[in-house]
Order: C-alpha cells, then structure tokens, then sequence
C-alpha cells in the first residue's frame, strides 16, 4: 500500500465541516436544571439521549479492547455504510467497489449518494480472484472498498484479506455483521497496522438485538471523528443504549446464539 494520508481522500466539504455539537455534552458546569433543548420535564424518555454514547463506547473498549476513541455507534451499520460514503465519495464523481453477490445496501447507499458501483464477481467458491481484484481496482480506482466476511449471501470468510487492505488505494471497510459465526479472526487486530481500515459490527445478529438497531464502526481516530462530524447528533436512541448495555453484562442472547453456531458445526 502506497503512504495513505487520510485528508487526500476526505471529501474537502467534510474537511472543513463543523460538527453540531450538544452543550449538554460539553456542559462544564454540571447545570443541576437542564433547559437547553426545550424537553418536557415529565415521562419515562422525556431527555434527549447522550449524543456522544460515552457509556457505551468506553463498555465497548473494554469488551474489544480498542480505544474509546476509536469507536462510532451507528443506527445500525446501515448508517454507519452510508456515513462512509458521504464522507469519502465526492457525489458524481468517485465509485465504491462491492464483491458480487455481497450486501445489497452498499450499492444502495452509493447510488443514492450519485456514485457509481463497480462489482467484483466471486469466482465458484465465492472467493475474491487476486488478479482480478488488482486489475479492477487498477482500471476504476474505487475510492471505498466494501468486503463483507463472513459475507451475506454467501455465508463464507474471504481468505487472505489483509492482501486486499494491503493493495487497495482508499479506504477498506471490512463488515462483520456475521463474525461471531465465523472461525475467522476479526480484522480489529489490524486497525493498528492499517490507518485505511474499518471494522462494522453489529449487535442484530449473533448478539439478537436487530431490533435495537446498533450498529458500531471501529477506526483509527482520525476517521471516527469524521464519522462522528458526519452523523445526526442523536443518531441512538436511549432505550437501544441501555439494551444494549444490558445485554453486554448479561450476554445470555449472545451465549444462544453461539448455541446456533456450534450446533451448525457439530451437524
């Protein structure tokens, strides 16, 4: 991989845009009567929730070990796809690259944002071709490279994808809504190594919340301050944040689903 410098591939908008940012969040002097943003003082999610996640991220950095500022928490990962592209893809001009057949809503997202879709057909094993990859990306220059392992349709790991995040001039998002299924070791441990590199997770699957709707991307700071610029100020609602609090401490959905995954091993 050539010397990556984040900002070359930023959208300029997004470089010079100004996040909202909640004096709630950044309120130094602990107000005791909160009046800011006009809530009713009466039911049960009367506040507005913390726009910053805190608590949940830095439960996160303990679970994965990752620090708290390497985390973005997403309305699913479907958001958290579509913040991506809006930060790197310029509307009109640069393209993302999709395995196919791969996740339908990377194509959506780009489209919607007016860039094009290049696809890179799997061969009969559904694996990615080496040659076939590098002369695409050669020929199209894709900006954002979405590679999807375990991968939905096809239910298999991409072998050998630190050689795709090692040869691929952009940013690499590799999406393990499905990891917890896989005998495959998560990309986390290569965030350190590649400054290019995303890692989405989900808490829809092995976790059974997908109605929670929580998504998380884990990055290098640099890029989840973007994210962070880019997303709705209250993007996660407070309900899904305690659940998914909850859920953590208890685990017991996660322990089942992992039942899933042995008894599909075992026959």
């Amino acid at each position: 991989m050539k010397q990556f410098t984040l900002n070359n591939f930023v959208r300029k908008n997004i470089l010079a845009l100004q996040p909202y940012i909640s004096f709630r969040d950044h309120n130094e002097f602990n107000a005791p009567i909160l009046m800011d943003a006009n809530e009713s003082p009466f039911g049960e999610c009367n506040r507005y929730p913390d726009s910053t996640q805190k608590v949940l991220k830095n439960k996160l950095s303990e679970l994965k070990n990752i620090s708290s500022n390497q985390i973005a928490v997403g309305n699913g990962s479907d958001e958290l796809i579509d913040l991506i592209i809006k930060i790197f893809c310029e509307p009109k001009k640069d393209s993302i690259l999709m395995m196919n057949p791969s996740f339908a809503m990377y194509g959506f997202y780009a489209t919607i944002n007016e860039n094009a879709v290049v696809k890179l057909d799997l061969n009969n094993k559904f694996q990615i071709e080496k040659e076939e990859f590098l002369k695409v990306t050669q020929e199209n220059q894709p900006k954002v490279f979405f590679l999807c392992s375990p991968n939905n349709p096809t239910g298999n790991s991409i072998e050998d994808i630190e050689f795709y995040i090692q040869n691929f001039d952009g940013i690499v998002v590799v999406d393990e809504a499905y990891i917890e299924f896989s005998d495959q070791k998560s990309s986390l441990e290569l965030l350190e190594k590649y400054p290019n590199l995303i890692v989405l997770q989900t808490f829809s699957k092995a976790w059974g919340m997908a109605g929670a709707r929580v998504g998380i991307a884990y990055a290098s700071k640099e890029i989840i301050r973007f994210i962070n610029t880019v997303k709705a100020p209250y993007n996660v609602n407070s309900l899904s944040q305690e659940l998914v609090l909850k859920n953590i401490d208890q685990q017991d959905q996660f322990s089942e689903s992992l039942e899933i995954f042995s008894q599909k091993e075992n026959g």
